[in-house]
């Protein structure tokens, strides 16, 4: 009878004990793979432009537009990428967050074609800026692919939401499809967003504003 109650107390203790342990390790492990755990807001989904909303999930959390004149189109160079990562890495090169205003997933890591809105772009600060190019400055703004366009192509839907997103941004601010870049533009020490970036299917859609005078 001794033995029996004993088994049973040993039982109910690992019971509770993996209850303890594994519950925290969950939240953890949510915690890491959540992107909404980061300063910013993630955009499930854009419509095409001709079918903008009342409120626009780009520019609805911005108080105040910066004066915004270039846009750089960069990749992450890794093929996978959780914006709470992405964070943590750009906190050890000595930045506050994450150095980009938008990072599009590809499904590994940040969902297919999800838009990640950093806190530089809701408070509308400079990106941090990856080269001493003239073509950048305070006024350019950091759009990050998650993947390595020098090893595959991005994704049909991760390049759609780009091109969504690249156009409203032209739209609101008045970028001419000019001023909407590649890193490899900019600085001939990078290839990014790589070889296999759609790069003329891309131009194709950008809109056709005038360039300021």
């Amino acid at each position: 009878m001794k033995n029996r109650s004993a088994r049973t107390l040993s039982r109910t203790q690992l019971v509770w004990v993996a209850f303890f342990v594994f519950i925290p390790s969950a939240l953890f492990i949510l915690t890491l793979t959540n992107p909404q755990n980061s300063n910013g807001k993630v955009i499930n989904a854009l419509v095409a432009i001709g079918e903008r909303p009342t409120e626009d999930p780009v520019f609805s959390q911005v108080e105040s537009l910066h004066d915004w004149t270039t846009i750089v189109i960069q990749h992450l160079g890794q093929p996978s990428g959780v914006v709470s990562r992405i964070e943590r890495d750009h906190k050890m090169k000595g930045l506050n967050g994450i150095g980009y205003h938008f990072v599009i997933g590809n499904g590994n890591g940040l969902g297919d074609g999800l838009i990640h809105v950093g806190y530089r772009w809701i408070d509308q600060l400079p990106a941090a800026r990856p080269t001493q190019s003239s073509m950048w400055d305070a006024s350019t703004i950091s759009i990050c692919l998650v993947g390595n366009g020098d090893r595959r192509p991005f994704t049909d839907t991760q390049m759609r939401h780009l091109t969504r997103l690249v156009q409203r941004l032209q739209q609101e601010l008045s970028i001419p499809s000019q001023s909407v870049l590649l890193a490899s533009d900019i600085s001939n020490s990078s290839v990014s967003p790589g070889q296999y970036f759609a790069e003329a299917q891309f131009r194709g859609q950008l809109l056709d504003i005038p360039r300021n005078k």
